[in-house]
């Protein structure tokens, strides 16, 4: 059973990525793009393609295997834990932290196209009022929602 601790619940930048990144690794969903363009307006079709991009990438090029919860869900794994610090510092302009987390993501040296895909991503986020927070623990294996 999943717990929970001060970072929960996420914020709702943080499930739209969360969710979506998890939707898009199995392959994506007819209705996702449209929950970017209501929480993004004019740039949820373009911050919709960067975040396929940042999956794609992050599968291509990386050089072990990312672990993700199932769509629906409550707790994140480390791996979302860090997918979720990754846009944080992004948002932060923490290009330290962004780095690292991309390089552990990774198994090594991330392409330069998956840090501009999360910087423009948590950018978009940040222009349309989506908070994403950084410094995430996975240890405290933060929740998407309570458990009912």
């Amino acid at each position: 059973m999943p717990t929970s601790d001060v970072r929960d619940p996420l914020t709702h930048g943080e499930r739209l990525l969360i969710r979506a990144v998890r939707l898009l690794a199995l392959g994506g969903c007819a209705g996702l793009p449209g929950h970017f363009d209501a929480a993004c307006g004019l740039h949820g079709a373009e911050t919709y393609r960067m975040l396929t991009a940042f999956v794609q990438q992050l599968s291509l090029a990386g050089r072990r295997r990312v672990r993700l919860s199932p769509p629906r869900a409550p707790a994140l794994s480390a791996d979302e834990a860090a997918i979720l610090d990754v846009f944080g510092a992004a948002q932060a302009d923490d290009y330290r932290t962004l780095d690292e987390r991309l390089t552990a993501l990774a198994g090594g040296p991330p392409p330069a196209s998956l840090g501009a895909a999360a910087c423009w991503v948590a950018q978009a986020f940040a222009l349309n009022g989506l908070s994403l927070r950084t410094s995430f623990d996975a240890a405290a294996t933060p929740v998407l929602y309570a458990a009912e």
